[in-house]
């Protein structure tokens, strides 16, 4: 017997197992194998439908020509067109896997709630609404975001979600729900481009008493988020970019790890005692210029808004992420207590000397934590934008330091400034084991990208040779992007 007829012969079960690892499109050309084919990937128990799978690519189409027709009425129709007939065709009795791959937004809503709702009734395990614009250039398209029907979820409907992945939207990390308590068995929630009120924020760490991390992105509509009855389970909270928000109140006793990028607002984090994880950046391209917010609270100054607000946690925490914006030559590190248990610091700054996120007030950070971190293992500094200017670098006097084993610099273009910096952490690292080099600003996983210039290339290497001359006798170096 032929190894195809071999294969033909095995149970449905196996063959549909066969099928799942392969591409929906793939998985459907199957159906011109034989008549015991045809009709086999109906009953799939996975459905993934990807744009990049589903519509066709000219192979001379640049990036933003492809964005641009994947945005496009005619490619957007046919993807529809094609979840359609997909979905008229399924006979499967139960679907593990549901999800949608492609940039749409609410002008598509009645469609997406009939695709979630035939979802939700084949009792899906694993749902997927990826709307991301990643590759769509932001000119081309104005969105409005998809609101999620989260009545389709409502336990007197006996329905089942094991994981729900929503991408512009939410997702959601479970084991399977208990029915008789809806939500309570939520564990991860993450709602990205989602507009989100502080009531509904607050609904939902109310009703999800289980869930352990809570991120959030690009939430419009947060503005004064409040949540004053102790979550118990919480660990893990990030807020990035939600620019109307204002206030943050939180009381997670049990919460590990805390990152927030965006404007310089009140935060309070109520009784985390077990918080070893911070990230606490405020986004360079906004700016607070009055003294107040519209609910009349103070707009956090540069020292304030981590060291002010963070003050009592910053001797607990293990890994600290920061921008220079935020240091504001403070004393508190100089008057505080050592940070025993910081192990991981990382820096970004605006690649230029002066101004409120520039590398000089990177420089005395690095100085400033050095001083009163002394197990710290692991010093990351990560310079976003060409650099504009290059002058001397006042040397402040550091001791040796014993535990400094890796330095990351990234957003290296070998200006003399960055250069100078880098010697001096050679000069007081003296166990220095790894130092890595990106020319790609590695701050942002968003902004990973750079763009040399034609004599970039030559100062780039030139200055590598001078780090090798300057480096402690046990380092090594490495650069990340192949120069």
């Amino acid at each position: 017997m032929a190894l195809e007829d071999k294969i033909s012969a095995l149970p449905d079960d196996i063959l549909l197992t066969i099928l799942s690892l392969l591409t929906l499109k793939q998985a459907v050309a199957t159906s011109i194998l034989s008549r015991r084919w045809r009709y086999l990937w109906t009953s799939l128990h996975t459905l993934n439908f990807r744009y990049e799978e589903i519509l066709h690519r000219n192979d001379d189409d640049t990036d933003n020509e492809w964005s641009c027709k994947i945005y496009g009425a005619n490619y957007m129709e046919r993807f529809m067109q094609v979840v359609n007939q997909v979905l008229r065709s399924h006979k499967a009795l139960k679907l593990h896997e549901f999800g949608i791959h492609y940039p749409l937004d609410a002008s598509c809503g009645d469609l997406i709630d009939i695709w979630v709702a035939f979802a939700i009734a084949f009792k899906v395990s694993k749902l997927e609404l990826n709307f991301s614009t990643n590759q769509v250039p932001i000119w081309v398209c104005s969105f409005k975001n998809y609101s999620f029907p989260l009545d389709l979820f409502d336990k007197t409907k006996r329905i089942e979600p094991y994981l729900v992945q929503l991408d512009r939207v939410f997702s959601v990390c479970a084991p399977p729900l208990n029915v008789d308590n809806g939500f309570e068995c939520l564990r991860e929630l993450f709602l990205k481009s989602v507009d989100l009120t502080d009531e509904q924020f607050e609904t939902i760490l109310s009703s999800c008493t289980f869930l352990e991390c809570l991120h959030l992105l690009y939430s419009s509509r947060l503005v004064n988020v409040k949540h004053a009855v102790p979550h118990m389970k919480l660990k893990s909270l990030e807020m990035y970019r939600c620019f109307q928000l204002k206030k943050l109140e939180i009381f997670a006793p049990n919460l590990v790890s805390f990152k927030y990028l965006g404007p310089k607002i009140n935060i309070s984090l109520k009784d985390a005692k077990q918080l070893v994880h911070a990230c606490m950046r405020s986004n360079w391209e906004t700016w607070e210029f009055s003294r107040t917010n519209s609910l009349g609270l103070p707009n956090m100054q540069r020292g304030d808004f981590v060291f002010g607000q963070f003050a009592a946690y910053l001797p607990q925490i293990e890994h600290l992420v920061m921008d220079a914006s935020s240091f504001g030559r403070t004393k508190v590190l100089d008057n505080g207590p050592l940070l025993y248990n910081l192990r991981h610091l990382s820096l970004s700054s605006l690649n230029f000397a002066h101004g409120p996120f520039g590398m000089l007030d990177c420089y005395e950070m690095v100085a400033s934590f050095v001083k009163v971190s002394p197990l710290l293992h692991r010093l990351e500094l990560h310079f976003e934008l060409y650099p504009l200017q290059d002058p001397e670098l006042r040397r402040i006097a550091v001791s040796p330091h014993n535990y400094l084993k890796e330095v990351l610099v990234s957003g290296f273009y070998g200006n003399k400034l960055v250069v100078d910096l880098i010697m001096v952490v050679f000069d007081f690292a003296i166990e220095l084991e790894k130092i890595e080099i990106s020319t790609a600003y590695l701050g942002d996983p968003s902004k990973c990208t750079v763009s040399l210039k034609p004599d970039d290339d030559f100062r780039i290497r030139k200055s590598i040779e001078q780090l090798h001359e300057r480096m402690p006798a046990k380092a090594q170096l490495y650069i990340l992007d192949g120069l």
